[in-house]
């Protein structure tokens, strides 16, 4: 994930007020935010605190020490210092806090205040490094005097998994400059432990790479001097030099490069050093790569260039530098882009402005044909859409689907954008390939306000995309009353028909938007509408199981027998799809149960071949003909059986009907049930008795049919 550090440092204040700073982000990403932040002495403390449950003493340290805080009186002074202490283990600043309290009356009505503060401390730091070093010559003599000890320490921790100990030990070897050591502990491949706290991308980091990583100049130095590998790579690719240059460490990237680091490594995801500086613009890391001849035009495995990423994420100063050494501005990723459309699509003015100055093309297009202006457009960016204009940028360009800037405004919600563009002339009747108009778009997704002002400076309220659907039908379908109710105000034709022949009140119906429903046959709308197929508004609220709008429908006399071009009724519909409360309801109200398609199947038919056992149960208990036959002479039985529905199976069988009942061709239930393989129906059908030996109207019997499991089962029976 990309982040906007500079936005993050400056709305920090979020992040503490919800407890979850230390949650959100990694390591590297706190150290840049703090060094960008500006925080009080109780927004900084408050952190610390917070860090707790998190990170360790050491890692608190290394992610906040470049932290900028704004200190206002002693009193926050003193509350820093005992927090530090606490959080980070710092107690040499007991002496410094015990100063300031016991001196406290003398400093606050000082003029001299900053100067006393600052003489004291300097006092407090020169006995702090007195006994620092007291406390490393003691150290030395006791513990690192003598090899043996050492190289006992290299040999445990050659078997230790504490990574954080073996850093520690190399890292107090290297600040002793026992380079002897050193070198026996890379030998020995100390520097080799990974890290079990995951990076990023669960990347595996070394010795080399988290001291890279976290600035520590001094052990980089000790390690490579004694032997460590300057190009070795965690298992993302990264090395110690991308590492520096990812986390902002010049002096470490400068030493890395005295020594001849690969300035163009690359990670996994392609990504050179110069490509990290760029990322997270670090102008002076920029400057210096470029000096010694790190690639401007490198291109990660996405196609993107530093320029693109210093566009990308608004680096005005390091765009520009990036210019004046020759950086192609019209580079683009594998997707297209260019430095010009990311800055657009991010809202960045400035360096969009500056691109333009320098011949950037207005008109550049990604792969799917989105310019600067539809990408400003598109994602809300109301000052970048007004400069592009103001320069000559085609307010009408389209992408490959057709969409123009106007298109897109609308489309997202963009009200400002729209009265814009169309007041310096944007087509407010432009159409995508699919035909929708910026009007259909609003109406679509439910922008009243848009749909007001469309309609204001006069667009086409009936315009059609290419399968008839109308502004009316869309809100219709979506469920946006008030945009339907306003078209309708302004003259709508709420008989409007889509290819198919679906009315706004039959979408409402289908789609069980009661109150649509409502007001649409409030203001009219027929009742008994039928699209292309015969279906009417309560066949569908039928089939799609909106019981309420089934009702609301049948109160204001819609014909409950209605008929689709293939006889079905809504009865049929609701018993074929299993809704039971709709199937209740419309029997409740006299629908015929015994109606029947062009085929001749009843809703219980249709109930038993789909397994709705609820359904079959309610329709025999109100007298539905378990015995009835379709043109073919099939009985519920039968399709029950010859579909695998064994509860149906069973509960037709046990309220008494044929379970040898035959159709045209003399297939029975077993026979139905033998030939499509459904093993537990035809067990089930020889128990209760079932004439396995009954024959079809070519002579065959159910054993002939029957296959695999089925087969098997016959004959295990037979021997019986």
């Amino acid at each position: 994930m990309d982040l906007n550090f500079e936005y993050i440092a400056a709305h920090i204040s979020d992040y503490i007020n919800n407890e979850n700073f230390f949650d959100t982000f990694d390591m590297r990403d706190i150290k840049i935010i703090m060094k960008n932040s500006h925080l009080t002495a109780d927004q900084y403390v408050t952190l610390l605190k917070q860090s707790s449950s998190t990170l360790n003493s050491k890692e608190l340290y290394i992610c906040t020490r470049k932290a900028n805080v704004r200190v206002q009186n002693l009193e926050e002074i003193v509350s820093i210092l005992n927090s530090v202490k606490r959080y980070m283990k710092f107690n040499i600043f007991d002496g410094i806090t015990d100063f300031l309290k016991q001196n406290e009356k003398v400093i606050n009505d000082s003029t001299n205040k900053r100067e006393i503060i600052q003489d004291k401390s300097k006092a407090f730091q020169k006995e702090n490094e007195n006994a620092t070093k007291d406390t490393t010559v003691n150290v030395t003599n006791e513990n690192y005097n003598h090899s043996r000890d050492i190289l006992t320490k290299i040999t445990e921790l050659k078997k230790s998994s504490d990574f954080e100990t073996v850093y520690k030990f190399l890292d107090e070897l290297s600040s002793t400059g026992n380079h002897e050591m050193i070198s026996k502990s890379v030998e020995e491949g100390l520097w080799k432990k990974i890290d079990p706290k995951k990076y990023k991308y669960d990347s595996e980091r070394n010795v080399l790479h988290f001291a890279s990583e976290n600035g520590n100049l001094r052990l980089v130095q000790s390690l490579i001097e004694c032997g460590c590998d300057k190009e070795a790579k965690d298992n993302y690719g990264s090395t110690p030099l991308i590492y520096a240059s990812e986390n902002g460490y010049l002096e470490v990237v400068k030493y890395l490069i005295s020594v001849g680091a690969d300035k163009e490594a690359k990670d996994k995801d392609g990504y050179t050093p110069l490509i990290f500086a760029s990322r997270y613009g670090h102008l002076e890391f920029v400057k210096y790569f470029i000096s010694v001849g790190a690639d401007k035009e490198a291109k990660d495995k996405d196609g993107n260039t530093p320029l693109i990423y210093e566009s990308r994420y608004g680096h005005l100063e390091v765009v520009k530098y990036l210019i004046s050494v020759g950086a192609d501005k019209e580079a683009k990723d594998k997707d297209g882009n260019t430095p010009l459309i990311y800055a657009s699509e991010n809202g960045h003015l400035e360096v969009v402005k500056y691109l333009i100055s320098v011949g950037a093309d207005k008109e550049a297009k990604d792969k799917d044909g989105c310019t600067p202006l539809i990408y400003a457009s598109r994602y809300g960016h109301l000052e970048v859409v007004k400069y592009l204009i103001s320069v000559g940028a085609d307010k009408e360009a389209k992408d490959k689907d057709g969409n123009t800037p106007l298109i897109f405004a609308s489309r997202y919600g963009h009200l400002e954008f729209v009265k814009y563009l169309i007041s310096v002339g944007a087509d407010k009747e432009a159409k995508d390939k699919d035909g929708n108009t910026p009007l259909i778009f609003a109406s679509r997704y439910g922008h009243l306000e848009f749909v007001k002002y469309l309609i204001s400076v006069g667009a086409d309220k009936e315009a059609k995309d290419k399968d008839g659907n109308t502004p009316l039908i869309y809100a219709s379908e979506n469920g946006y009353l008030e945009v339907v109710k306003y078209l309708i105000s302004v003259g709508a034709d709420k008989e409007a028909k889509d290819k198919d022949g679906y009315t706004p009140l039959i979408f409402a119906s289908r789609y069980g938007h009661l109150e649509f429903v409502k007001y649409l046959i409030s203001v009219g709308a027929d009742k008994e509408a039928k699209d292309k197929d015969g279906n009417t508004p309560l066949i569908f609220a039928s089939e799609y199981g909106r019981l309420e709008v089934v009702k609301y429908l049948i109160s204001v006399g819609a014909d409950k027998e209605a008929k689709d071009k293939d006889g079905w009724t809504p009865l049929i519909f609701a018993s074929d799809n299993g809704h039971l409360e709709v199937v209740k309801y419309l029997i409740s109200v006299g629908a015929d149960k015994e109606a029947k398609d062009k085929d001749g199947n009843t809703p219980l038919i249709y109930a038993s071949e789909n397994g709705h056992l609820e359904v079959v149960k309610y329709l025999i208990s109100n007298g539905a003909d378990k015995e009835a036959k379709d043109n073919y002479g099939s009985t519920p039985l039968i399709f029950a059986s010859r579909y695998g529905r064994l509860e149906v199976v069973k509960y037709l069988i046990s309220v008494g009907a044929d379970k040898d009942a035959k159709d045209k061709d003399g297939y029975t239930p077993l026979i139905y049930a033998s030939e499509k393989g459904k093993l537990e129906v035809v067990k089930y059908l020889i128990s209760v008795g079932a004439d396995k030996e009954a024959k079809n109207n070519y002579g065959k019997t159910a054993l002939d049919f029957a296959r695999g499991s089925v087969k098997k089962y016959f004959l295990e029976d037979k021997t019986k």
